[in-house]
C-alpha cells in the first residue's frame, strides 16, 4: 500500500513538472481571485439609496447610514491590496513551485475569498466584539497562509538563488507583523 501511495506521489509531481507550474499562472489565477474579492466587497454599500436621494438632506442621510459599510469597504480594500501587493512580491521571489505551495495559495486565497463576508459582518455590527473578533481572525488566518507560502518556500528551497538572507529574514517579520497585530486586537477586543 505504501508503495503504491509513493508510485502516485511521483507520478503526481511529475505532472506537476510536466504542467511547467509558473509564476504566471499562480499569478493569473491569485489575481483573479483578488479581482472578484475586491470587487464583492463593493456590494455591502447600498449605492441605490444614494442615488433615490432628492435634497440635500435625504443624501446626507443616506450617506450617514451607509458610513459603517464605508469605513469597512475602505479597511478591508486596502488590507486586501495590501496582501495582493505582498503575494506578488513573494511569488516574484520564488524561482519554482510545488505541490505543497500550489495548496498554501489556495488556502491563503481561500481566507482571501472569504473576507467580504466578514467585512459585512463587522460593518454590520459595529461595536459588537464578536464582529470584529471574526474579522481581525479572518486576516489573522489570511496573513499566517501567506507567511506559510513564504516559509515552505524558504524550507523547500523554491526562491531565487538571488534572494538574499536579508531579504529572506526581512519578508518574514514584514508578513509576521500582519497576524500578529490582528491577533493583538482580538485580545484587546476580548478585554475591553
Amino acid at each position: 500500500m505504501r508503495d503504491n501511495i509513493r508510485v502516485f506521489e511521483l507520478a503526481l509531481s511529475q505532472e506537476l513538472k510536466d504542467e511547467n507550474t509558473s509564476s504566471a499562472r499562480i499569478r493569473s489565477l491569485s489575481d483573479g481571485v483578488f479581482a472578484i474579492v475586491l470587487t464583492f466587497l463593493i456590494f455591502r454599500i447600498d449605492i441605490g439609496k444614494l442615488a433615490e436621494a432628492n435634497t440635500d438632506a435625504e443624501i446626507w442621510e443616506a450617506l450617514r447610514v451607509q458610513a459603517s459599510p464605508f469605513l469597512g469597504y475602505v479597511l478591508s480594500f486596502f488590507i486586501i491590496g495590501g496582501f495582493w501587493m505582498l503575494h506578488q512580491r513573494i511569488i516574484r521571489h520564488m524561482a519554482k513551485f510545488n505541490r505543497e505551495i500550489l495548496w498554501l495559495n489556495l488556502q491563503f486565497l481561500f481566507w482571501i475569498s472569504i473576507l467580504p463576508l466578514t467585512t459585512s459582518i463587522h460593518a454590520g455590527a459595529l461595536y459588537v466584539k464578536t464582529a470584529w473578533i471574526l474579522y481581525a481572525a479572518n486576516v489573522s488566518i489570511a496573513g499566517i497562509g501567506v507567511l506559510a507560502i513564504w516559509l515552505r518556500a524558504m524550507h523547500d528551497g523554491l526562491l531565487s538563488d538571488k534572494v538574499s538572507t536579508v531579504i529572506r529574514n526581512y519578508y518574514v517579520w514584514r508578513i509576521a507583523v500582519i497576524p500578529l497585530v490582528f491577533l493583538v486586537s482580538i485580545v484587546v477586543a476580548l478585554n475591553n
